[in-house]
């Protein structure tokens, strides 16, 4: 490969390309637009990528600094003509952008984290208390623009009011427990931190939705591109000023693949479209609603209150992923597969499904596509708490109702009873701040006020693959107990009443337990245990 290339020509790529001879490499020390360009051009041109960089992106700079602004003016031309003007929407996937958004309202991270193809990492209200002021003296909390006047300044008070609550019983809670184990000689740091994140974990659900979160975001350019069109075209206020400073700082990274958000006739109309759509609907239907004595779906409800309904699912679901399972590996069509799946004994099925599954020895090994032929339509009622960590999950489709105060709430099975009594007076005291302020402002800016203890009615349809995924990931021992109920209950509908035992054999993974003390050892737990009055939560696989 290296022939190619004359030693000029070597000394420049070794600056740009991980290596200059081999069939595999990296692209270096180059703007992601330039990078984006160059595969753009590599689809239409039968030059290879490094031969292609030397002749069309190279500007000749011997003394380019790492990060280096080669090709760019070449890169933006291009992508002037291909996206702007053709319409070329693939090349926009090859450029990718990190951004940050900081200081919004979990109402807006739930916006934010809808789209599947981007990469998001959210802050915890797991690891971090939210019990101390900032600078100015205020609570972590947004306060949504449409309120003002009175208005604002009771929104102000009744919010304080919750946090004050929330401070007081995390706390509380926390000197309880290391109390209790203050005599124990083999109390260690994992554990105290294990503790204070349970007494954190018990009261999160004081938290208003409002409560201030930053965002981290990696993003191709089309996916940031669509972000930015639908936080334009949301209801809500804090959303369109997000979308307006991230339109701005996308100018200021990747101008060329974001230009058509600067062409109003493009980009108002694509916006106006979003606006009727999506949110044209809301309040207007919701009076003609016909009541419904009766629930044909089947239905688990926890012991936490949790509500999962399984309504709709592939009556032959199990069938058509062992014909998939068949056509992957064997010289045949598709409808040869079904037949062929459906003259096999249950013995000859059982042992397709055992190798194809293979040894699963923890749940990241993962078979292949063939189990993603069969799906499940659920309709969960969760606190909005557990809410947030399912609906981050990308391959599956959600949608969810406005947040209130009409299906209850979330009360943590390891308070003390003068704890949970502390904490409902709270949670219920917040009944009369949301009726009030959806009487001036609506139910989307109402929801900022609501507690994360609230349920949320949302659905969630997902096929078998991704179901294991979801459900093994969120059932371990070191989730949080709300959303492992969730997981539990959507498990037992996939065995029990869709009758998909195969599908449900294949979740090896799976902890159907209560929750347990994570990654304390033995010892530890027991300790926990016999102090909590049952098992602890630790805290590494949500937020």
């Amino acid at each position: 490969m290296s022939a190619e290339f004359n030693g000029a020509e070597i000394e420049v790529l070794g600056r740009y390309f991980t290596n200059c001879d081999g069939d595999v490499f990296g692209l270096i020390n180059l703007p992601d637009v330039t990078k984006a360009a160059l595969f753009a051009r590599y689809s239409r041109s039968p030059k290879s990528l490094r031969r292609l960089f030397l002749d069309e992106f190279y500007q000749g700079n011997k003394d380019a600094p790492r990060e280096a602004l080669e090709g760019l003016e070449r890169a933006e031309g291009l992508f002037g003509r291909v996206l702007s003007e053709y319409g070329d929407d693939s090349v926009a996937q090859l450029a990718g952008v990190h951004v940050s958004i900081e200081n919004i309202s979990n109402v807006l991270t739930k916006v934010v984290e809808r789209p599947r193809l981007m990469s998001y990492l959210e802050q915890s209200t797991r690891y971090i208390p939210y019990d101390s002021r900032d600078f100015s003296g205020n609570y972590r909390y947004v306060r949504p623009s449409e309120l003002g006047g009175e208005a604002l300044r009771f929104y102000e008070r009744e919010m304080d009011h919750l946090f004050d609550t929330y401070s007081e019983l995390s706390n509380s809670v926390t000197a309880r427990l290391l109390a209790e184990n203050d005599s124990i000689d083999n109390v260690t740091p994992a554990m105290r931190a294990t503790l204070r994140a349970f007494a954190l974990d018990a009261t999160r659900g004081l938290l208003p939705a409002a409560t201030s979160s930053n965002v981290g975001i990696f993003a191709s350019a089309q996916a940031i591109e669509q972000l930015v069109l639908h936080l334009y075209a949301h209801p809500l206020a804090e959303a369109r000023d997000a979308g307006g400073k991230l339109h701005g700082e996308l100018n200021k990274m990747i101008p060329s693949l974001v230009s058509r958000l600067n062409r109003p006739e493009r980009r108002d109309p694509w916006i106006e479209y979003l606006r009727s759509t999506r949110h044209g609907l809301s309040g207007g239907v919701g009076d003609c609603a016909p009541q419904v004595v009766g629930l044909d779906a089947a239905v688990q409800t926890g012991a936490l209150g949790n509500t999962v309904r399984l309504l709709d699912f592939d009556r032959d679901g199990e069938a058509k992923i062992l014909a998939a399972m068949l056509f992957e590996v064997g010289d045949v069509s598709s409808t040869q597969a079904r037949y062929w799946a459906e003259s096999m004994s249950c013995s000859e099925v059982n042992a397709i499904w055992t190798r194809y599954l293979g040894q699963r020895e923890n749940r990241r090994h993962r078979p292949s596509r063939a189990l993603e032929r069969s799906s499940y339509h659920f309709e969960i009622e969760s606190d909005y708490g557990a809410f947030r960590d399912l609906q981050r999950h990308r391959l599956l489709s959600i949608s969810w109702q406005d947040l209130g105060c009409d299906l209850g709430y979330y009360l943590s099975s390891k308070m003390t009873k003068f704890e949970a009594e502390r904490y409902s007076g709270a949670i219920e005291a917040m009944l009369d701040c949301h009726t009030r302020l959806v009487e001036e402002v609506g139910v989307k800016v109402a929801s900022y006020c609501v507690p994360m203890a609230y349920r949320v009615r949302y659905e969630l349809e997902i096929n078998a693959r991704e179901a294991m995924h979801l459900i093994e990931l969120r059932s371990t021992p070191q989730g949080h107990e709300s959303y492992r109920e969730v997981a539990q209950l959507m498990y037992r509908l996939i065995d029990v009443d869709a009758g998909h035992h195969r599908v449900a054999g294949a979740m090896t993974h799976v902890d159907l337990t209560s929750a347990d003390a994570g990654r304390l050892d033995s010892s530890e737990r027991e300790v926990v245990r016999s102090q909590t009055g049952g098992p602890l939560n630790s805290y590494e696989t949500d937020r």
